[in-house]
């Protein structure tokens, strides 16, 4: 829940993290002469496998990865010759991976696994934890495909704990990447991609507003009491014009309850005071489980923003109990900018974002 909450917050702000991070990036001006080297080197070759078969290449991703933290504490970086050795013998591997973005709607269900593979082969260190040194040299190679993934910014923002990176590793990586590619689909990050600095291809961009995110950049503060965002188990209480869904013995009456409740406890923790006058924003992200039935769009739409609004024109609403006195905003009549998504999780939930607007929004 803390996770997904985060992904939300990362989307929701994804133009002022990814800014964030070129006001402070985090790593040294050394760091990153070598990669964007690399990378200027890797996009000049015609394809990976004669990026790999250029040394002039693979001594730049060496010499990368090294800047980059590989090869010290208890890993050690192949020498030159046996690093060479370790691509060349993963080239086809690799290279049936080249034709994939981390973007593309169409990618393969199976590609965490299929990356996996490679990345758990792949012999650059002798260090038993594969993500880090595996991601890190396979985003130099394929970087419209792979992030790099570390323990202090990755592991941080997903929450995943120190045994992960040692057990278990293909679990915490397809979990890792199915995470970047629902981010990936979320914010579109080829289009912040200009070359410049650190903004070199679609998935460092989602890395660099991770880092931002997990430096504690939070550049939506300012927004404190005019902004809520929550998220809430189940499915959202759906409108129809048969029954009010505020009636008692509603059919969604515990979704109603339970929206309620949710916003309740988040207008509390986030200092938010309802909107009694002027624009809303509502954006809706709904993650049924797979083989879930749902309503449309639109239905939930209505739901939720029935049920946010102020009640107590509605009358008597014993039923609902002191969840009856929460709202959001006056009138869900305010409402003028909607967003919706939906993606299927293994946990069905909801999240609910309301937000006042400039009246030029």
């Amino acid at each position: 829940m803390d996770v997904e909450n985060r992904v939300d917050l990362l989307v929701e702000e994804f133009d002022s993290y990814v800014d964030s991070f070129d006001r402070d990036p985090n790593l040294a001006l050394a760091q990153r002469a070598t990669h964007g080297v690399t990378l200027e080197l890797r996009r000049s070759a015609d394809c990976v496998r004669d990026a790999i078969a250029n040394p002039q290449f693979t001594s730049a991703l060496r010499e990368t990865l090294l800047s980059w933290g590989l090869g010290k504490r208890r890993s050690r970086l192949a020498p030159m010759r046996d690093f060479a050795a370790g691509l060349h013998a993963a080239t086809p591997a690799i290279a049936a991976l080249e034709p994939h973005r981390i973007d593309d709607v169409a990618l393969p269900a199976d590609m965490a696994s299929r990356i996996w593979q490679v990345v758990e082969t792949l012999q650059v260190t002798d260090n038993q934890a594969k993500i880090v040194a595996g991601t890190k040299t396979l985003h130099h190679l394929l970087p419209d495909l792979v992030p790099p993934m570390d323990r202090a910014w990755t592991g941080r923002f997903f929450r995943v704990r120190d045994p992960a990176w040692q057990v278990r590793q293909g679990h915490a990586f397809q979990r890792l990447y199915d995470h970047f590619v629902d981010i990936a689909r979320r914010t579109n990050p080829e289009r912040y991609v200009t070359g410049v600095g650190w903004r070199t291809s679609c998935t460092k961009i989602i890395d660099n507003a991770i880092i931002a995110y997990c430096k504690g950049e939070r550049p939506g503060n300012h927004t404190r009491g005019r902004r809520i965002s929550f998220r809430v188990l189940g499915l959202p209480p759906a409108k129809s014009e048969a029954q009010s869904l505020l009636a008692p013995g509603h059919p969604h009456a515990a979704r109603v309850q339970r929206l309620l409740e949710a916003a309740r406890a988040a207008v509390d923790e986030q200092g938010f005071t309802p909107i009694t006058a002027g624009r809303v924003g509502l954006d809706l992200v709904v993650r049924p489980a797979p083989g879930t039935r749902t309503s449309d769009a639109t239905n939930y739409l209505g739901g939720v923003g029935d049920v946010l609004e102020d009640k107590a024109v509605r009358g008597t609403l014993g039923h609902l109990g002191t969840s009856a006195t929460v709202w959001l905003y006056r009138n869900d009549c305010q409402i003028k900018q909607i967003s919706y998504h939906e993606a299927v999780n293994h946990l069905t939930s909801y999240t609910v974002t309301v937000q006042a607007l400039d009246e030029r929004s």
